[in-house]
């Protein structure tokens, strides 16, 4: 009879499963970047109408901001957990331009999710704890099932920190099944 905590040993002639996390565009930055740009290219057209030598200047910043919101529209976070050679790959980036760095599963110290409210999956935050840095996973609609695959591929603690609207500790425990 099989415990309700015991884990199976896997085959370990299977093939495993790479996972990648990827996270979408940071959606505040490209739409400030945009209104900055769209309000610096309103101010150089009203000054050139007013023949003003200053719109210059708001042409290129109008311009300019414009173009850093397209960049990062394009600009994402991909993560991707290699099983068969148990390192985390981490690139930040476009698909030619990116920033990639391999993290060993021994740096990894423990993965940490953070529930805010129960009712909110995509407001809680997954976390990989390494030795000298916090790598933060992208948003899923399904934060405990991926933060214990997590734990449990990498052999890391899983650390849960819960919000205010889950009530105390003790009611939690209450619920749990007894023995």
């Amino acid at each position: 009879m099989m415990t309700r905590l015991q884990v199976l040993e896997l085959d370990r002639s299977a093939p495993r499963t790479d996972v990648t996390l990827r996270s979408g565009p940071n959606w505040t930055a490209v739409l400030f970047f945009a209104a900055l740009g769209m309000l610096h290219l309103y101010m150089a057209t009203s000054a050139f109408v007013h023949h003003r030598w200053e719109g210059f200047m708001s042409l290129v910043l109008g311009v300019s901001f414009c173009a850093i919101s397209l960049i990062c529209q394009l600009i994402h976070t991909e993560i991707t957990v290699l099983t068969s050679q148990r390192r985390l790959r981490h690139r930040v980036g476009t698909r030619l331009l990116a920033r990639e760095r391999s993290i060993a599963f021994s740096q990894v110290r423990s993965i940490r999710l953070t529930l805010l409210h129960p009712r909110d999956p995509l407001g809680a935050r997954i976390e990989m704890v390494c030795d000298r840095e916090v790598i933060e996973c992208p948003p899923t609609t399904v934060p405990r099932e991926e933060a214990l695959c997590l734990a449990v591929t990498m052999g890391v603690r899983l650390i849960k920190v819960y919000g205010d609207d889950f009530g105390p500790v003790s009611d939690r425990l209450d619920r749990l099944p007894s023995k």
